[in-house]
C-alpha cells in the first residue's frame, strides 16, 4: 500500500466535501465547538457524535445478512461474497480500498458419518458432532476396520493400530486467565474477572501420529462438554493437512464406541472432501485520510470464520468507517487504515494479519496505535452441572489485551457508562496474546486486541449462532470503539506508548 504525498493530499482534499455529508445526504455543520460556538482548539479531544453512526437497525441487518451466508471458511463462496460486500461498503463511503491476493488449497468437508456393523438390529449409525478440519478424506464408501481404543490425551497408545479405526478421548483445556493476564482495569470495577475459562475447543492437535501408526481413521470423543456444545465445532482451525480422516462424537456415542472396542466390532468412517487447489482469497486494506499521512491508526479484523460471531468484526469496521467518513477531514488528524485480513482459518498457507505486517512495512512504521476488533455481541452460553447447554442471561466476558498502558487506559475510560459490562482490559504477562492483534503488538505498535471467547466461537451451524448474539451489546461495543479511535487520534504518540504493567 503506497500512496505518494501529492496523491494523498489531492485525494484527501477531494474527500473533505464527502466527509461533511451525513445520513440521507444531510449537510453537517462543523462538529466540535468550543464554549463560544467556534471550532474546538488544538489538543481538545473531539466529542463522540452517535448520530453519525449507522443506525443499530442497519448494523444488525448487515449481521443477519452475513449469518445467512453460512460458514465463511477461508476462500469459500460465502467468504468471497462477504469480502466483496465489505469492499463495496468501504468504497461507497469514500475509502481507498486495495487488495492483497493469496491462494491456497481449500479443503471442504461434504459428507461425514460413522456406521458400526454387526449390531443386533443390523448396521447402526453413530451420531457425529463435527469433523476435524483438514484432517483427511475417505472414498464415498468410507474406510472400514476394527474399533480400537487408544486412550486419552496426552497418553495415547500408538501400538497395534495398523488397519484399525481408532477411538480416543480428550478433555477440553482450560485457559488460565489468572496466570496469563494482569488487569489494567475491569469494567465495571466491581465485576470479578474470571480466573479461567473452559472454551469448547478440540484439545488434540496432532492426528498425524495415528496416520504414522497405520490407523485408517480417528474418532475423537468429547468427554466433558454436552453434545449441544460440541455440535458443529470447527476445531482446531490452524493445522496443515493431517492425512487421516477425523470425526468427533459426543460423550454417549463415545461410551458406546468404547464399549465395542476390543470385541472385534468393526466401524466404517466416511469423510468425503472436496479439495480446490489454488483457491484465491483476498485481504482488504481500506484507507481513510486524516490531515496527516505521517501517522496512522490501524483498526483491523479478519473476515473468515464459521458463524456470525467469528468473524463479525468486518461489520463493525464498516460502521466505524462510515462514521469517521462523515466527520470533516479537518477534525481527523491521523489517517485510519483498516486491514480486513483473510487466512485466519487457513494459517498454514495464508498469513492473515502477519501478511499485512510483512507486505506493508511503511504503514507499520507510521502506526502509532492499533485496535483489533473480534467476536462482538456475544451472550454467555455454558454447560450447567447436568451438561445442559443453556444461556446464562449474562454477557460473555470480553478480554481486551494490551501490553501498553497508554492505549489500555483509553479503552478503560471509553467503557465507562457503556453496555459492555463484563470486560477485562488486561496485560498479557504470560503468553496471553491471542487473535489478530498479536502480530501488530509484536511489530511494536501499541495495540488493543479485543477478543471475547464464547463456547460457540468455532461452531458452524446453518444459522450462524445468530440467536446467541445481542444487538444492543454489539452496537454499544461499536460506540466504545469509536470513542477509543477518537481519543487515539488526539493523544500523542508518546502517551499512546505509555508504560507496561508492573
Amino acid at each position: 500500500m503506497s500512496i505518494s504525498r501529492r496523491s494523498f493530499v489531492k485525494w484527501a482534499a477531494s474527500l473533505s466535501t464527502l466527509a461533511v455529508s451525513g445520513p440521507a445526504g444531510a449537510t453537517l455543520v462543523p462538529l466540535f465547538r468550543d464554549a463560544h460556538g467556534g471550532p474546538s482548539g488544538p489538543g481538545e479531544i473531539p466529542a463522540f457524535h452517535p448520530e453519525l453512526l449507522p443506525s443499530q437497525k442497519e448494523v444488525w441487518a448487515s449481521l443477519e445478512w452475513m449469518a445467512k451466508l453460512g460458514p465463511k471458511y477461508t476462500g469459500n463462496p460465502a467468504h468471497t461474497e462477504f469480502v466483496n460486500w465489505l469492499a463495496t461498503q468501504l468504497q461507497s463511503s469514500g475509502l481507498h480500498v486495495e487488495r492483497d491476493h493469496y491462494s491456497f488449497p481449500r479443503w471442504d468437508a461434504k459428507r461425514w458419518e460413522i456406521t458400526v456393523a454387526g449390531q443386533p438390529a443390523g448396521a447402526a449409525k453413530i451420531p457425529v458432532t463435527s469433523y476435524f478440519p483438514y484432517s483427511g478424506q475417505t472414498p464415498g464408501a468410507g474406510v472400514s476396520g476394527e474399533l480400537v481404543y487408544a486412550g486419552a490425551n496426552p497418553d495415547f497408545k500408538l501400538d497395534a493400530l495398523q488397519g484399525k479405526i481408532v477411538v480416543i478421548d480428550f478433555a477440553i483445556k482450560p485457559r488460565d486467565f489468572a496466570t496469563m493476564y494482569k488487569p489494567w482495569g475491569i469494567y465495571p470495577a466491581e465485576a470479578k474477572f474470571p480466573a479461567e475459562i473452559r472454551p469448547a475447543r478440540g484439545a488434540v492437535n496432532d492426528l498425524a501420529q495415528f496416520q504414522k501408526a497405520g490407523a485408517l481413521a480417528v474418532i475423537l470423543v468429547w468427554t466433558d462438554v454436552s453434545d449441544a456444545n460440541a455440535a458443529d465445532q470447527y476445531t482446531p482451525f490452524y493445522l496443515p493437512l493431517q492425512n487421516i480422516p477425523g470425526l468427533y462424537v459426543g460423550r454417549d456415542a463415545g461410551a458406546r464406541l468404547k464399549a465395542l472396542c476390543g470385541t472385534g466390532a468393526k466401524a466404517t468412517v466416511v469423510l468425503e472432501v472436496q479439495t480446490t487447489p489454488d483457491t484465491p482469497t483476498d485481504t482488504l486494506i481500506a484507507t481513510l485520510p486524516g490531515t496527516s499521512s505521517d501517522e496512522v491508526i490501524v483498526v483491523n479484523t479478519h473476515t473468515d470464520g464459521p458463524n456470525a460471531t467469528e468473524e463479525n468484526g468486518g461489520v463493525a469496521i464498516v460502521a466505524l468507517a462510515k462514521y469517521f467518513s462523515r466527520i470533516p477531514i479537518a477534525e481527523r488528524t491521523r489517517t485510519l487504515v483498516f486491514p480486513l485480513t483473510t487466512g485466519h482459518f487457513a494459517i498454514p498457507w495464508v498469513p492473515s494479519i502477519r501478511g499485512f505486517v510483512e507486505k506493508h512495512p511503511e504503514t507499520i512504521k507510521k502506526a502509532v496505535a492499533a485496535l483489533t476488533i473480534e467476536h462482538l455481541g456475544c451472550m454467555e452460553w455454558l454447560d450447567n452441572a447436568s451438561l445442559q447447554y443453556r444461556p446464562t442471561g449474562e454477557i460473555e466476558w470480553s478480554v481486551a489485551v494490551s501490553e501498553t498502558k497508554g492505549v489500555a487506559d483509553i479503552l478503560v475510560d471509553a467503557l465507562q457508562g457503556s453496555g459492555d459490562r463484563r470486560t477485562g482490559v488486561v496485560n498479557p504477562v504470560h503468553g496471553g496474546w491471542i487473535g489478530e492483534g498479536s502480530a501488530l503488538a509484536h511489530a511494536g505498535i501499541p495495540t488493543i486486541g479485543y477478543i471475547p471467547q464464547p463456547n460457540y466461537l468455532l461452531a458452524g451451524p446453518a444459522n450462524g449462532c445468530i440467536e446467541k448474539l445481542n444487538s444492543d451489546l454489539l452496537y454499544s461495543q461499536i460506540q466504545v470503539f469509536a470513542k477509543v479511535i477518537h481519543t487515539m487520534d488526539q493523544t500523542s504518540a508518546a502517551e499512546l506508548k505509555g508504560g507496561t504493567n508492573s
